[in-house]
């Protein structure tokens, strides 16, 4: 049973561990268990996953009215959980992340079952630090983050990325030749900053539009409105509110634009790409900093905070980077070399001895 979602961050790792099993032995069975707010509801059934929901809610960023609400909904989403493991009867729970992931860890280590979750950033979301004192195992994606978790049961695996970011990349299409591609995306629900400077930055780029192609994953509330943007500066531009094939847009970037999940980070290194990382300022603990820092400080991303990116700093760093994009290929090459590729083998071997020898 795999735990989590609600955001790409946290399902597409889960959907990395899960490929993972199925590649060492097809006759697993996997449950996914979610919310049905989240986006694993979209994508896991085109995956071909069984998935079940249960009701959750956060803590965390909330009146304390709505706190006394989510605290009230815990026994519910507890109850919830125990009924789905009495009927599945996994050998194992693993908790990746997202709302679902604590009631549902928690259910299982009362009822005796073998338990793991996996940390994505540098510094771990409060209920990760309660579970990781009762689980068998934790893996962590940055080994930095080991000393928040007993040192026996940790093991640093990187964050699990899907097969379809490995090796050999999809070769972008002949109309890429020649032009510089710009890939914008916020995440699966987009990021509103990144959007309005990029429709900032375009009237400032005007003289260098035939030279630029622009793919950009806006989200679906700022979906339209970018749209209409393009079209009216009359830029080659390619714009998604989701893009379900998202390695395609990154194996074609030169650049890439976008906020530091770890999953994102672990993407970028996976295809060995540049980016300019602008951390969503307002994530748990600031983690995204942390997370774009441990790029940053050796060479293989830009930080911008995001309280600094507009249409003016945007379209200056734009300009000097296509006019000389050499650094943007050494940079790809140090963000290749922090890959971890086999992260999603690695859990998968973890959670076989764990089951195996306790």
């Amino acid at each position: 049973m795999i735990a989590g979602g609600g955001t790409g961050g946290h399902l597409f790792p889960a959907l990395a561990v899960a490929e993972a099993f199925l590649e060492r032995d097809a006759r697993h069975q996997i449950l996914f268990v979610g919310s049905q707010k989240g986006l694993e509801k979209q994508v896991l059934r085109k995956q071909g996953f069984a998935l079940e929901t249960i009701e959750v809610a956060s803590l965390v960023g909330k009146s304390w009215r709505k706190k006394i609400g989510s605290l009230l909904l815990i026994s519910k989403s507890l109850g919830q959980s125990w009924r789905l493991l009495r009927s599945f009867q996994p050998d194992l729970v693993l908790g990746m992340g997202g709302y679902t992931s604590g009631p549902v860890v928690l259910a299982a280590w009362a009822m005796g079952k073998r338990t793991a979750i996996h940390e994505q950033n540098v510094i771990p979301g409060l209920s990760n630090k309660i579970l990781g004192k009762v689980v068998d195992r934790v893996f962590i994606s940055f080994p930095e983050t080991a000393q928040f978790f007993p040192t026996p049961k940790t093991f640093w695996t990187g964050n699990p990325v899907r097969k379809r970011f490995k090796a050999p990349l999809p070769q972008p299409p002949a109309e890429d030749k020649g032009l510089f591609t710009i890939f914008v995306f916020g995440g699966s629900q987009g990021a509103h900053r990144l959007n309005s400077s990029m429709a900032e930055a375009l009237p400032l780029l005007a003289d260098l539009k035939e030279r630029i192609r622009v793919i950009h994953q806006t989200g679906p509330k700022d979906y339209q409105q970018m749209r209409e943007v393009y079209a009216q500066q009359g830029w080659a531009a390619e714009v998604y509110s989701f893009l379900e094939e998202i390695e395609m847009a990154y194996a074609r970037a030169d650049l890439i634009i976008c906020r530091a999940g770890a999953s994102t980070l672990f993407e970028l290194m996976a295809m060995g790409k540049a980016a300019i990382l602008v951390p969503f300022p307002f994530a748990a603990n600031d983690h995204q900093t942390l997370n774009a820092r441990a790029l940053e400080k050796v060479g293989a991303a830009f930080l911008v905070a995001d309280r600094e990116l507009n249409g003016e700093f945007l379209s200056n760093l734009l300009r000097k980077l296509i006019n000389d994009p050499a650094p943007l290929k050494e940079m790809g090459k140090r963000a290749a070399a922090l890959a971890k590729l086999e992260a999603a083998q690695n859990i998968v071997e973890l959670c076989y001895e764990l089951v195996r020898h306790g």
